[in-house]
C-alpha cells in the first residue's frame, strides 16, 4: 500500500478540482485498497512507471492514455483526471505544445468544450503558441470537425497582434463557416463579422467566402447585399480568368485547376443567378429576364472537365426552372401544367417551383387545387426536417428557408378558400419552422394570419398557438440574458 495522505473526512464526495493528480489517484487507491502492484496488473501500465509518477522526488508524468487506463481500472469515468491535469500543465510555466496538443484532441473527442475554454484562457498569457493553435484548428477544420474547430479559430481572432496577416483572416472565414447552420439570426452575426476579412483572403478562398456569404444574404432576404456580393463574385472570377489566359498565351504555365471548394464556373453562374433571383424578390422581373440567359449556357467556359459539364447542365436546367419562375410571377397560369411537366422530370427543383406556383396562384387567384393533389407525397415528405437537409443543390438553411414559405403560402391559399381546418396545420407548421430557424418576417405573417382567422381555428390549433407563443416568450428570455452577457464583435 502506498504512503498515506492526509485528506479530510469527506473522500468519498471529493471533487476533481483543485486536487492534484496524486491526491486523486491515491484516495482512490486507499478508498478501494488497491496496491500500485494491482493498480499496474488493472491499468496495463507498468509498474515502474508507476511508482516514478507517486515519486516524492522528480515525480515523472503521465501520458493521457496512460491517465484513461488509470481511470478506467479504479472505475472512474472518461476524463476523470482531465481537470487536474489541465492546472498540472501550466504549474511550472513551462508549456510542453506536443503534450498539451495531445490532451486538447482528446477533449475534442470527448467533447469537453469547458476543458477546452479552460485551456484557451490560459495560453492566452502565452501568444507565442498562437500559430500551434491555428495549425490544430486548420486539422479539425480538414478532418470535417467544423464545430470542434471554432474556440481555437476564435482564439486566433482574439491573439492575432497584426491585424492583416493571412492567418487571421482565414481563421475568421472558417470560423464563419464553421458557426453557420440552421439559425438565421446566427448566420447574420457570423457573416457580418466576417465581412470585412474577405478581401484579405487568397482567391480561392474569397470566392468561396462570397459565395457562403451570398447565400447567407439571399436566406435573410437582404437582396441589396446579394446584389452587392454577387458583382464582387463575378467581378473576381472574371479577372482570374483573364489572368489564367494570359498566363497560357505566354506560355508561362498549363491551365491548372483553383483549390476552390466547386468548379470556377459554379461562380461565374452563381454570380448572376443569385443577381437575377434577388431582382425577382424586388419584383423587378424584367430586370430579370437577361440575367437568365448569361448562365443558361456556359459550355464556352474555359477548362470543363466532366465536374464543369456537370455544374453547366444543372445552370442550364436552374435557367428553364427560374423562366417558368417568372412566367409565374408574371402572371402566365396557362404555363402551370408546363411548369409541372418541368418539375416532374426534375423532382430536385420541385421545392422552389411548387413554391412559385402557389405563390403565383394566391397573387393572381387561380386554381391550382390540382396541382396540390398532384404532389401530395412530396408534400408529406417535406414534414421531416431530414428530407430537407437532403433536399436539391441548395444549401439545407435554403431548402428550410423555402419550405417555411411555402407552408405559408398553402395556409393563405387554404385559408383564403375556407378550408379553414388544413390552412391552420400550415400556418401552425410555418410558424413551428420559422420559430427553429429565427425566420422572423415568416412568424411575424403567420401571426397576423392567426389573429385574422382565430374564429376559425380549432380547439386543437388554438393549443398548439398557445404553446408556441410560450416558446417565444421563452426564447427571448434566454435571449436577453445571452446577449447582456456576451461581448460581442
Amino acid at each position: 500500500m502506498i504512503e498515506c495522505i492526509n485528506l479530510n473526512s469527506n473522500l468519498d464526495h471529493m471533487e476533481n478540482r483543485g486536487y492534484s493528480l496524486h491526491t486523486l489517484i491515491e484516495h482512490q487507491l486507499l478508498r478501494q485498497e488497491i496496491t500500485l502492484q494491482e493498480l499496474a496488473k488493472q491499468s496495463g501500465i507498468n509498474r515502474g512507471v508507476l511508482s516514478a509518477f507517486f515519486s516524492r522526488h522528480r515525480p515523472k508524468s503521465m501520458s493521457i492514455r496512460q491517465l484513461d487506463q488509470i481511470a478506467k481500472a479504479l472505475g472512474q469515468a472518461e476524463g476523470w483526471l482531465y481537470d487536474a491535469y489541465v492546472m498540472e500543465c501550466f504549474t511550472d510555466g513551462k508549456i510542453h505544445w506536443k503534450q498539451l496538443k495531445t490532451f486538447l484532441i482528446r477533449c475534442v473527442d470527448l467533447k469537453r468544450e469547458d476543458l477546452i475554454a479552460t485551456i484557451l484562457s490560459l495560453l492566452m498569457e502565452k501568444p507565442v503558441h498562437t500559430q500551434d493553435v491555428f495549425l490544430l484548428a486548420e486539422t479539425l477544420f480538414a478532418e470535417g470537425k467544423w464545430e470542434a474547430s471554432i474556440p481555437f479559430y476564435r482564439f486566433v481572432c482574439d491573439t492575432e497582434i497584426k491585424q492583416h496577416t493571412e492567418r487571421l483572416a482565414i481563421s475568421q472565414y472558417k470560423w464563419f463557416r464553421a458557426r453557420l447552420g440552421m439559425d438565421l439570426k446566427a448566420n447574420f452575426e457570423a457573416t457580418v463579422q466576417f465581412a470585412p476579412f474577405r478581401n484579405r483572403l487568397d482567391e480561392h478562398h474569397q470566392l468561396d467566402a462570397l459565395l457562403q456569404m451570398a447565400n447567407v444574404y439571399f436566406t435573410l432576404q437582404q437582396w441589396d447585399e446579394v446584389l452587392q456580393v454577387a458583382d464582387e463574385m463575378r467581378a473576381l472570377v472574371i479577372v482570374l480568368l483573364q489572368q489564367q489566359r494570359e498566363r497560357v498565351r505566354r506560355g508561362l504555365v498549363k491551365r491548372t485547376r483553383l483549390p476552390t471548394e466547386r468548379h470556377l464556373v459554379v461562380y461565374y453562374g452563381q454570380s448572376y443567378m443569385l443577381k437575377g433571383n434577388a431582382l425577382v424578390w424586388l419584383e423587378r422581373y424584367e430586370e430579370a429576364f437577361p440575367f437568365i440567359a448569361q448562365y443558361q449556357d456556359l459550355s464556352w467556359f474555359d477548362e470543363l472537365d466532366e465536374t464543369g459539364w456537370q455544374e453547366v447542365k444543372r445552370f442550364t436546367l436552374f435557367a428553364e426552372g427560374n423562366r417558368f419562375d417568372l412566367l409565374m410571377l408574371l402572371g402566365h397560369a396557362e404555363k402551370v401544367p408546363d411548369y409541372v411537366d418541368f418539375l416532374d422530370k426534375n423532382m430536385e427543383e420541385w421545392l422552389p417551383g411548387f413554391l412559385s406556383i402557389i405563390t403565383a396562384a394566391n397573387r393572381f387567384r387561380f386554381d391550382v387545387d390540382e396541382v396540390i393533389l398532384h404532389y401530395t407525397k412530396p408534400l408529406e415528405a417535406l414534414r421531416q426536417p431530414q428530407v430537407l437537409e437532403n433536399h436539391s443543390y441548395y444549401h439545407s438553411s435554403s431548402s428550410l428557408r423555402r419550405y417555411t414559405l411555402l407552408c405559408c403560402q398553402l395556409a393563405t391559399y387554404e385559408l383564403e378558400r375556407g378550408r379553414y381546418h388544413l390552412g391552420m396545420d400550415w400556418l401552425l407548421q410555418g410558424m413551428t419552422y420559422s420559430i427553429s430557424t429565427n425566420n422572423r418576417d415568416v412568424m411575424l405573417t403567420c401571426t397576423a394570419y392567426m389573429d385574422t382567422y382565430r374564429h376559425k381555428a380549432g380547439p386543437e390549433h388554438l393549443y398548439a398557438y398557445e404553446s408556441l407563443m410560450k416558446e417565444v416568450i421563452e426564447d427571448a428570455k434566454t435571449s436577453h440574458v445571452s446577449l447582456a452577457g456576451y461581448n460581442s464583435w
